[in-house]
């Protein structure tokens, strides 16, 4: 054999690889200022912006923090600080920077009060978040009147779905937050309308409003208002699946609730008992991801209470999310103790012990099984 082509990687001590490392922030930092030194404020965040894009956090907080070095009360240098401190994790400081937005310009941009009603609780967030619906509709209104004069705005249109959402952002705190609050009923029921009104195709808006009715015990009602939420993005969905590759399915960009707002829609359609559409948007969670142990768990509980023909798939379902529950040292006494009680009650059957790949059987999968044990049994 010939002699080895490469060369073997020279050992470093812990103090040259913490040199290398400043090195290399240091150059970073040289970049920034290079890049700074030539570049407007408005260029300078433009290139934050890049880097958000690309989920480059570090470098975006360098350009912002190099703008507001040129111009401490730029308001857009302040709010895109701001968020970039959400994305590290650093609330305290990205609150600071919203808040030294709205003195600086109150009636201007409802992004900042979006962010702050979202940092904060109760009184203080309705708050911030009436603000922002204030300033929104203001702002549609003036696209209106451009619109009208046949003049171009270089504004970002207000979405008709951003008010609606900030509408569901109140109607929520009312029913957590301040729901001991003497007018809790009225005001969640009456930012729930507006929700409604604001943008009549949010599922978000008829789902809460579906969580509303029942917590009046208006069963019937709030089962019409899940439906109504489901049907504007259900069928959809299913449709892009079916049309789209796996390679090409992206269930985040073509469904309108996030991960855990479909995880409280399972709960809602099982609790007006629409099990097999629970059944759906579960399936669907699991393709997203099959390491959350909830919706596992959702479709076990869902079968079980179907009732005897469906013990099986319970069984299995419910293992699996025992499983999942106990790899990702998930969090959840109450819903680990349901799993294990509901399989203390179902009969021993089918689980998920030859199923360690993590592959997803669905129903149809388990009926074939079932049939074809009836089968052997005939013979």
């Amino acid at each position: 054999m010939g002699k080895n082509r490469f060369k073997k990687r020279e050992k470093t001590s812990l103090e040259d690889r913490r040199k290398n490392i400043k090195e290399t922030r240091n150059k970073e930092n040289v970049a920034v200022k290079k890049t700074s030194s030539t570049y407007s404020v408005d260029q300078l965040l433009d290139k934050a912006e890049e880097f958000l894009d690309n989920f480059d956090y570090d470098l975006a907080q360098k350009f912002c923090q190099r703008a507001l070095e040129v111009d401490r009360e730029n308001i857009r240098a302040l709010e895109l600080t701001g968020s970039v401190l959400l994305e590290l994790g650093d609330q305290e400081s990205a609150e600071q920077c919203f808040l030294r937005s709205v003195e600086i310009s109150p009636e201007e941009g409802h992004a900042k009060y979006m962010y702050l009603g979202q940092l904060n609780k109760g009184a203080d967030a309705i708050k911030y978040f009436s603000k922002g619906i204030e300033l929104m509709i203001q702002a549609q209104q003036k696209e209106a009147e451009i619109v009208g004069a046949s003049n171009i705005s270089e504004d970002k249109p207000v979405a008709p779905i951003d008010i609606s959402n900030a509408y569901c952002s109140i109607a929520e705190i009312y029913m957590t937050d301040c729901c001991f609050d003497d007018s809790a009923e009225s005001k969640c029921k009456e930012n729930i309308e507006s929700a409604i009104s604001s943008d009549p195709n949010n599922a978000e808006a008829y789902q809460l409003k579906a969580s509303y009715l029942l917590s009046l015990d208006q069963k019937q009602e709030g089962k019409e208002m899940i439906n109504k939420s489901l049907s504007l993005w259900l069928p959809k969905a299913k449709c892009k699946e079916e049309e789209l590759p796996d390679t090409e399915f992206d269930p985040v960009q073509i469904v309108p609730l996030s991960f855990e707002s479909r995880i409280n829609t399972c709960r809602i359609l099982i609790e007006v008992e629409e099990y097999q559409s629970a059944v759906d948007v579960a399936e669907g969670l699991l393709d997203e991801n099959d390491e959350d142990p909830q919706v596992w768990y959702l479709i076990g509980w869902a079968n079980y209470l179907q009732g005897e023909d469906y013990k099986n798939n319970a069984r299995f379902y419910l293992n699996k999310a025992h499983k999942v529950y106990k790899k990702n040292n998930y969090d959840d006494p109450d819903l680990y103790k349901h799993i294990e009680e509901l399989l203390q009650e179902l009969p021993p059957g089918y689980d998920d012990d030859d199923d360690d790949d993590g592959g997803l059987l669905h129903e149809q999968d388990l009926d074939a099984i079932h049939s074809s044990d009836e089968e052997d049994m005939e013979h």
